[in-house]
């Protein structure tokens, strides 16, 4: 099935400049309404994209289109060959590939391998439930999560000691930003399944993923934080970064420490996204098709978990 996918993109490949690109765009996913409480906010909208996803994004020197679910693998095809990246969010999911956000994400990240294997830079970022969808994508869709309580907890990283030096993210990082991720609590953990060392092992996750950092649950279960693709620019965050400086129902971590950290990984992502060069031909169809175009909607005063959200009716 992706075989014709790939002749197409490598065809597109050829044309493109080797300059850095200084005006990447990166699309992310939408996911539906359906698990959420929004259904009586915009009881016409299909999908959403939550604006804290957006936000850092631009923040860091990027663009943002959405990427609608339920699509076929020529138009993920195409969103790949225009963009320069894709951030798969957090949120909720049924955990079946065949449609929503667990069918983007697979559609995507099949793609993403044939693209990277042509030697074409092309990275993707998962966070929570991202980090999630990435490494089921991985395993054929089979589900190697454990049940934990890791919900509304904020901790410091714990590096894997023979990570350290392998780590795309931490070989660069600047030693101020480190100390802060590994000694102070600036990690938003917002989630209920976990996935434990053992089973990363024994699902042959390790054979595609390196596992980057672990933490601990309330009940001291330790599982796996960051993960990086050893041979893609596939990385994956079981925390969210994007809450430090946007969210403000919870409570997450909003000290200085907290958002100059967090911003490092949007900083880095969008920074992967300029190696990409694809591009879209038309002007006017990157215009009409970046996030300007749809409005937002606060909907912090109904007790979301949610400030700002994008409403799709597609």
């Amino acid at each position: 099935m992706y075989l014709p996918v790939f002749l197409t993109l490598i065809l597109s490949f050829l044309s493109k400049l080797t300059n850095c690109n200084e005006k990447p765009v990166i699309g992310i996913l939408t996911q539906e309404v359906y698990w959420t409480g929004f259904k009586n906010v915009a009881p016409s909208s299909k999908s959403y994209i939550a604006a804290s996803y957006i936000k850092p994004i631009e923040a860091s020197g990027g663009r943002v289109v959405p990427v609608f679910t339920n699509r076929t693998t020529k138009y993920y095809m195409d969103v790949v060959r225009k963009v320069n990246g894709i951030l798969v969010p957090g949120g909720g999911s049924a955990f079946n590939n065949s449609f929503g956000i667990d069918k983007s994400t697979n559609e995507i990240f099949q793609i993403a391998k044939l693209v990277n294997n042509a030697n074409d830079h092309f990275p993707i970022l998962g966070i929570c439930l991202g980090f999630e969808l990435l490494l089921m994508a991985s395993i054929n869709w089979k589900f190697p999560f454990s049940k934990c309580d890791a919900q509304d907890i904020y901790l410091p990283l714990t590096l894997v000691p023979e990570m350290e030096e392998k780590s795309v993210l931490f070989k660069n990082m600047p030693k101020d930003i480190r100390n802060i991720l590994l000694t102070k609590p600036v990690t938003a953990n917002h989630h209920y399944k976990c996935m434990e060392e053992t089973n990363f092992t024994l699902m042959n996750l390790n054979t595609f993923w390196n596992p980057i950092s672990t933490n601990k649950d309330k009940d001291n279960l330790t599982f796996i934080s960051i993960i990086e693709a050893k041979n893609y620019p596939f990385v994956g965050l079981q925390f969210h970064p994007e809450k430090n400086a946007y969210e403000w129902k919870k409570n997450d971590p909003h000290s200085w420490s907290a958002i100059y950290s967090a911003r490092y990984f949007y900083d880095w992502f969008v920074n992967e996204c300029r190696q990409n060069k694809h591009r879209y031909i038309k002007q006017s169809q990157l215009e009409n098709e970046l996030i300007y175009n749809y409005p937002t909607t606060y909907v912090g005063k109904l007790k979301s978990v949610f400030e700002q959200v994008y409403f799709f009716n597609e």
